[in-house]
C-alpha cells in the first residue's frame, strides 16, 4: 500500500529510492583520506550507480587510487575496465597487468577465479604485447595524484 502511495506521488524513482542510501559519509570521508578499500568501494558505487550517479569515469579513477595502493579488489576492477573499456580506453595489455597483479594478492577460491579470467585475457594478446604485460606487472602503473591534498570534493 505504502508503495502504491509512493508511486501515485513520485512515480517509480521515489519508490525505488526506498531502496537506496547515499553511500555512509565515513566510508566516504575516509576514501578521501586514502584508505584504499574505502576508495575501491567509492569506485564500485560509481560503476553500480548506487548512492550516486552512474559514472564509470569516475569509478576508473576510485579504482586506480586504490589500485595504486595495492588493493586487490580494484585492481582486478581497474583491469576488467580497461578489458572492456568501459571508463578508461580499452587496453588489453593494462587490462592483463592490472589483472595480473590482483591475482599476486589473492587467495583460495578468488585468486583461481581471477587467473581463469586473467588468462581470458592473455588469449587477446600477441607474443609482445604479453611481454609487455609482464614487464608493466613489474613496473609501476601509477595513475592520478591521489593524495589527500590533491582529492577534490564531490568526485
Amino acid at each position: 500500500m505504502v508503495v502504491i502511495a509512493l508511486a501515485s506521488l513520485g512515480g517509480a524513482a521515489a519508490a525505488q529510492s526506498l531502496w537506496y542510501k547515499p553511500p555512509a559519509f565515513k566510508r566516504v570521508e575516509l576514501a578521501y583520506r586514502g584508505d584504499a578499500r574505502a576508495q575501491a568501494w567509492l569506485g564500485y558505487l560509481y560503476e553500480k550507480g548506487v548512492g550516486v550517479p552512474q559514472n564509470a569515469e569516475k569509478a576508473v579513477y576510485w579504482y586506480h587510487c586504490a589500485a595504486d595502493r595495492g588493493q586487490p579488489h580494484a585492481q582486478f576492477l581497474l583491469g576488467m575496465a580497461h578489458d572492456l573499456g568501459r571508463g578508461a580506453p580499452q587496453d588489453y595489455v593494462l587490462a592483463y597487468a592490472w589483472t595480473n597483479q590482483a591475482v599476486a594478492r589473492a587467495q583460495g577460491q578468488l585468486r583461481r577465479d581471477w587467473v581463469r579470467i586473467r588468462n581470458g585475457i592473455a588469449s587477446k594478446l600477441s607474443l609482445k604485447e604479453m611481454t609487455d604485460a609482464q614487464r608493466l606487472t613489474l613496473d609501476d602503473l601509477r595513475g592520478p595524484d591521489c593524495t589527500p591534498g590533491s582529492l577534490v570534493k564531490g568526485g
